[in-house]
Parts: C-alpha cells; structure tokens; sequence
C-alpha cells in the first residue's frame, strides 16, 4: 500500500514535520501541545500535497491535473476531495473526516494563538492519523519508534481503529473475490460480509455503537475527554479485533486443509 519509497527525498518534509511534533509532544507542556497539533497538521498537507503531486510512474495511478492540485492547494477541504477521488485505496484505516476536524482545531489554535489550549489526548490521536496516513500514501513509517506510539487511551483508539479496518477487509479479501472499494464506510463491507454468511447481524450491531462513539469521542476537541468512555470503546474495539482474528485464522486453516487435499 502506498509508493513505499521511505527513504526518497520527497518523504523527507512530512516526516521532519512529524518528528518535530514528537518531540514537542514529549515534553508535555501546554506550549509544546499547541506546536505539536500544528506541525502534525502540516505534516498530513505536505504529505497529501506531495503524495497528489508525485508522477504517475512513481505514484502507480493517475493524479489530478497540476491546474486542479493548485486549485485545490489553497482550501483544504477541496484536498480532502481530491485525495479521496485520486487516492480512496490508500485510505484504509482513515477517516477524512477526523483529520477536517483536527484541522479546524489547528486553524483556532494557530490564528487564536495565546490561550487556547488543546487537550494532549486529541494531539495523540491525531499523530495516530497522521502515522496512518503518511504510511499509506508515501511509505513513511513510524511505529518502530517508542515516541510515536499511542500515548494516551484516545490515540490507542484510533490506532485500533485502524487495525479493526483492516482487518475487515482482510476477511472480505479472504472470503469474497470481488474487488473491494477501500473508501467505502467500513459498515457497507461488513454488509457484504453479512450477505454472505461471514458475519452476523450481532457483529454489526456492535461495531455501529462503537463507531459513533468513537466518532462522538474524535470530534469532540472542544470538550473534556470522558477517560472512561475511551476505555470501554477500546475494549469492545479489541474484542471485535479478537473475532476477526478468529475467523482469519479459521479462514486460512481451510484453505490450508483444500491444499493439503490436491
């Protein structure tokens, strides 16, 4: 997934940004948390501007025009769009959504300036996005290093979030030949996966309440986060993983008995 060029020159912007709001992060001071919201805001446009950018024989897929990319530069969410028309299968784990919301927090905290706060659990999660992100798109890749994992409840979340996706659609891979489109909500595969006897209307159910609560959870910057609410979403997060896994694992014991029968 993704061009997967880590070490090229043109990964090196974005993942300087994304350091730099590691650091300031760490340190844990109102201060630094507005930096750090900021820098990793700046790092997902430059990476989504790079990767729109890039050349088709590089990229793997047409892009937008040069005209429609500078049209598009100077309001982000005409970048949202575009990324999503020229990029939806790289997308796996993100939710546009989340990052036009984050982006709004850092527009306030960067024209407002002195005395605006931002809680660290949102600048957290938004790191998770953006590791997300840059992996997918420019094969940028971060988890290796202890500072850029989760480091609160909210940015464990959103990491899990990302696995349980793709691990539905792993199981849609496994079970359904037809191709999938990665930027469809992740509730209409599991509808597919339902059609088809993989999954129940009980799965379903429960990944629907998990969704809007952890929606209601990443898109409330302008509130107290609820630690509790966090956790109890991450533990039903984990126990759906937990299933997947399950019917992975069964998936390929099968396939692995129909070659041992050849």
């Amino acid at each position: 997934m993704g061009v997967g060029n880590v070490n090229k020159i043109w990964t090196a912007g974005p993942k300087e940004l994304l350091d730099h709001a590691i650091t300031h992060l760490s340190v844990g001071k109102a201060f630094d948390y507005r930096i750090s919201m900021i820098s990793i805001d700046n790092a997902v446009e430059l990476a989504i501007k790079t990767y729109l950018g890039l050349p088709k024989r590089i990229r793997g897929i047409e892009g937008p025009s040069r005209k429609r990319l500078e049209e598009a530069s100077s309001n982000f969410p005409d970048l949202l769009d575009l990324l999503e028309e020229f990029a939806g299968n790289q997308l796996t784990g993100i939710e546009l959504g989340d990052i036009e919301v984050y982006h709004r927090l850092r527009n306030t905290l960067y024209h407002d300036g002195n005395g605006v706060t931002v809680d660290p659990e949102y600048v957290d999660s938004y790191l998770q996005i953006a590791q997300v992100l840059l992996k997918n798109l420019l094969g940028v890749k971060l988890e290796t290093e202890e500072s850029s994992l989760p480091s609160s409840s909210l940015g464990y979340l959103v990491s899990k979030w990302a696995v349980l996706v793709e691990e539905v659609r792993n199981l849609h891979e496994m079970h359904i030949k037809k191709e999938i489109n990665l930027s469809e909500p992740i509730l209409h595969t599991v509808d597919r996966l339902i059609t088809n006897g993989i999954l129940d209307s009980k799965f379903r159910s429960r990944l629907r309440i998990v969704n809007n609560a952890r929606n209601k959870l990443i898109h409330s910057v302008s509130t107290p986060l609820d630690e509790k609410s966090v956790d109890e979403i991450v533990k039903e997060l984990d126990e759906l993983i937990a299933h997947l896994w399950l019917l992975i694992q069964l998936k390929k014991s099968e396939n692995e008995e129909k070659e041992k029968g050849i």
